[in-house]
């Protein structure tokens, strides 16, 4: 059998072709910026600063012969050196949006940058993670219309390993008067199986002891425990039944005199629960990260903020934060992550956002900076953002607003970072970036399509699974009805990013039907794709070809570097 491998990587791919086709390359390549940033799939950007000049639009993506999906494209400025670091297992997830992002969705990529699985059909979310529901991993992502400023009219969702869903709910405010709506700034599932999530509700409120008009309306935060199964509420919490909004830094203004312009004082944006049935809670405006009772939800102690509990040690304020997370808990010490954007929308109190590692001391009531994360680009990203620590020690960081992921050893020290996207305003963003080890059993086959050359005897086979995450082979079988019922083996091809790519020889192994069959790492059968026949798109085919090449080009895929 005759193979041809799909794509290659080198410093000076020109002088690699001949020499009608290096010209002809050479002027799509310069004409490139016109095709808007989208590059073939599985292509990463490796130190390119085109890409960070927007050579190739504002949001890059991928595009594939074999799905529908666009998926961001990553430059990674500062690739990972393999020969002195090593991750931590696991995929990426992370939901990318924004008005520049072709695709603003959930999606798992690999640690090289590579698509895993599209869930464009949930649409744009920031709920999107792993958990721990009845014993068994299930993504947790939230779907619906987002109306803006982390709200919308929507559902969370349970999915298993086989992206089936398993699970609906939503928050259920009963007995008040008012508008309320569902926010999808945090949800979780606690130890128990129920749900966790935040809401907003606008109530009228006085709000004349802070500027603004006595018969005026409050944005209030609120979080709910309920039971996924039945919708029922188990606990509901008011962030105005307990926090005063003197206590609180975003400055009313003009604001709190109709519901479009409800006061949005506290705005909590992350939850857990701990064993004891306690609840950890976040407030962005009020710089403070709360402990409350998780019987009546009296606020057992405030970390940060203008009434902390706890003496802030050098390095251990911040402000507009987000995402805080127990890393370890007692009754005298704990250890917590948190991102600190440190201003918001033009209030930079800062000169760089950071992820913070904190330590807790419940004796001395004092809070202690064990480690920041610094970003590449030293700047202030001005919402959102994430820190998880690593099983190996690492700190994965999700700079939010700022299109850039990036990872740091545990003394901090930075060892990769990508942008997913151009700098500017609403241009791309991402809520969180978090790894989780996962294995996807998409019920779907594989996808499968085959493109003849219209000159030569040769066919082009592309093939991907979307979710799946234990293929290692793809196996290339011919067959002469569509049934496949003769079907033979031609060929073994290792799997590739999201989308493999090979070329066989039609004239050796004729065949009126192929199909292509997934192989795990031990060769057991895992899907297989419809049985088709070869076609023909003769131009059309070059023309791919030819961006393809062009692809490769401003790609610039460092074998040795890609992360």
């Amino acid at each position: 059998m005759v193979l041809f491998p799909s794509s290659f990587a080198s410093h000076r791919p020109f002088s690699l072709l001949p020499a009608p086709l290096n010209f002809f390359v050479l002027s799509l390549y310069i004409a490139s910026p016109l095709f808007l940033g989208f590059v073939r799939s599985d292509s990463v950007f490796i130190s390119s600063s085109d890409y960070t000049a927007g050579v190739y639009g504002a949001g890059p993506y991928q595009t594939y012969f074999t799905s529908n999906a666009t998926p961001v494209a990553f430059n990674f400025v500062e690739p990972l050196n393999r020969s002195t670091n090593s991750l931590s297992s696991g995929y990426l997830f992370t939901s990318p949006r924004g008005t520049s992002t072709a695709q603003p969705s959930a999606s798992i990529f690999d640690s090289d940058g590579h698509l895993i699985w599209d869930g464009s059909a949930w649409g744009e979310t920031l709920v999107f993670q792993v958990e721990t529901y009845l014993g068994e991993p299930h993504i947790l992502v939230w779907s619906g219309t987002t109306l803006g400023n982390g709200v919308g009219s929507g559902y969370l969702n349970l999915l298993n390993s086989k992206y089936q869903r398993v699970a609906r709910y939503t928050t259920n405010l009963t007995g008040i008067t008012g508008s309320t709506y569902a926010d999808f700034h945090e949800a979780r599932i606690t130890t128990n199986n129920t749900g966790l999530m935040t809401a907003y509700y606008i109530r009228d409120f006085d709000l004349s002891p802070y500027g603004g008009p006595s018969s005026g309306y409050l944005f209030d935060s609120v979080f709910q425990e309920l039971n996924i199964t039945s919708g029922e509420p188990l606990f509901t919490w008011y962030a105005s039944d307990h926090v005063d909004p003197s206590e609180c830094y975003d400055a009313i203004g003009t604001g709190g005199g109709s519901t479009d312009e409800a006061w949005d004082y506290f705005h909590i944006n992350s939850i857990e629960q701990t064993d004891d049935g306690n609840y950890l809670i976040s407030s962005r405006h009020c710089f403070t990260v709360y402990y409350l009772n998780g019987t009546d939800g009296e606020i057992l102690w405030k970390m940060g903020g203008a009434n902390s509990s706890f003496a802030m040690g050098d390095g251990a304020n911040y402000s507009w934060q987000h995402h805080a997370r127990w890393v370890t808990k007692n009754d005298s010490y704990a250890t917590m992550t948190l991102f600190d954007n440190a201003g918001e929308y033009g209030e930079y109190d800062e000169s760089s956002s950071r992820g913070l590692y904190l330590a807790l001391n419940f004796t001395d009531m004092t809070v202690e900076l064990l480690q920041d994360l610094i970003p590449y680009n030293y700047t202030v990203s001005e919402s959102q953002g994430s820190v998880q620590l690593q099983p190996n020690g690492n700190f994965l960081v999700g700079w939010g607003f700022m299109p850039w992921y990036s990872e740091y050893s545990s003394t901090g020290e930075l060892l990769w970072s990508a942008q997913f996207g151009v700098i500017g305003g609403n241009y791309n963003e991402a809520y969180r970036m978090l790894r989780f080890n996962w294995t996807g059993e998409p019920t779907d086959p594989p996808s499968l399509q085959l493109v003849q050359s219209s000159s030569s005897n040769l066919t082009t086979v592309h093939v991907s699974w979307n979710g799946d995450t234990r293929t290692q082979k793809w196996e290339l079988i011919g067959a002469s009805d569509s049934s496949g019922s003769d079907a033979i083996s031609l060929y073994n091809q290792s799997r590739s990013g999201f989308e493999t790519t090979f070329t066989f020889n039609t004239a050796v192994n004729s065949y009126g039907f192929y199909a292509v069959r997934a192989l795990s790492s031990s060769n057991t059968h895992l899907g297989i794709t419809t049985f088709t026949t070869s076609t023909e798109n003769g131009v059309v085919s070059m023309l791919i070809g030819a961006w393809r090449a062009v692809a490769v080009v401003a790609v610039i895929i460092y074998s040795l570097q890609v992360i």
